[in-house]
């Protein structure tokens, strides 16, 4: 089979969990009470619908950034078939890019209350750009909305930038990759016992609200060395946030079973660049090339679409 065709056949796959999707509409268990009245989205830049090529360009025309253009997210697809079940149906997203699991626990750190994300080692992000600014830190906003009557829906996702930190600072990655096993187990245990403090609170919160984690992909396939490394990583995250939202009753949506198809079903792992390529912007041109400015992590629309997919997949069976 020549790349073209297993590419075609990727794209398929995800073709047919987007269908799965769209069967939201139609599941009796799915209707406008099962629903509820709000729907919380929380997480990082996915949640948040990030494009870095939209995002520096509206900063660098007009000084600031506003959270409406960004309106293509796999929150906006998931919850947009949400509203064919319930069209009065609040969507409040409370998605900072940058943020980790600590900063969403602790808050931005040093750079203040305007500020969420940042931390340590990472980028603040004006709570000004938000799509719903909140006070404090993400957490204590989302603990107090999902105590509130029908909120019966809420998507998580949050990790990826712990990792991505962890990578740049301490492994000093991609120039290149000086951490052993030992350590990358360390930052993977550390960032499950957060996500596990965030689950557990959230579950409290909103004991009957069905709760989605949307897992972590590898952008980077091929990259990091030897090959195979990445996804190995990424799948061991997972692996292990899958079992930590199993023990809160959440469900768990793993993007990178799509995004990294080949590496994810027993293929080579350089058999994930054309669909990185086809759902992310780390192929400016088309050819894939990490070390490129113009190289995003973020997904395109047709990448959020088939997150959105996946999220819906994961509501249906959970």
């Amino acid at each position: 089979m020549s790349a073209v065709s297993r590419a075609r056949a990727r794209l398929s796959m995800c073709l047919a969990v987007l269908a799965a999707f769209g069967a939201l509409v139609l599941a009796p268990a799915a209707g406008a009470s099962g629903v509820g009245s709000t729907y919380l989205a929380l997480g990082d830049s996915l949640a948040y619908g990030y494009h870095q090529a939209q995002f520096q360009e509206e900063l660098k025309e007009k000084g600031f950034v506003e959270a409406k253009n960004f309106n293509d997210g796999y929150v906006d697809d998931f919850g947009a078939t949400l509203k064919l079940l319930n069209p009065k149906l609040q969507i409040v997203n409370d998605g900072c890019p940058g943020e980790t699991t600590e900063t969403m626990i602790k808050g931005s750190g040093a750079f203040g209350p305007g500020f969420c994300a940042g931390g340590p080692t990472g980028s603040p992000f004006p709570k000004a750009f938000l799509h719903h600014p909140y006070p404090g830190t993400q957490l204590e906003d989302a603990l107090a909305i999902a105590k509130e009557p029908g909120v019966n829906t809420i998507t998580i996702d949050i990790g990826a930038n712990d990792i991505l930190q962890f990578l740049g600072h301490t492994c000093g990655f991609p120039a290149t990759f000086t951490c052993t096993p030992e350590q990358v187990e360390a930052e993977i245990g550390h960032v499950a016992a957060n996500v596990g403090f965030i689950l557990a609170q959230l579950r409290a919160a909103a004991p009957e609200a069905k709760i989605i984690f949307v897992s972590q992909y590898n952008p980077f396939p091929t990259v990091l060395k030897p090959e195979g490394t990445g996804d190995a990583t990424v799948e061991a995250l997972n692996g292990a946030l899958k079992g930590v939202a199993a023990s809160y009753g959440v469900a768990f949506a793993n993007t990178a079973r799509v995004i990294n198809f080949s590496g994810t079903h027993g293929g080579p792992e350089a058999g994930d660049i054309p669909t990185v390529c086809a759902f992310t912007a780390m192929c400016p041109g088309g050819v894939f090339n990490p070390a490129s400015p113009n190289a995003d992590i973020h997904p395109t629309k047709a990448g959020y679409a088939a997150m959105a997919g996946v999220v819906g997949f994961a509501y249906l069976t959970h």
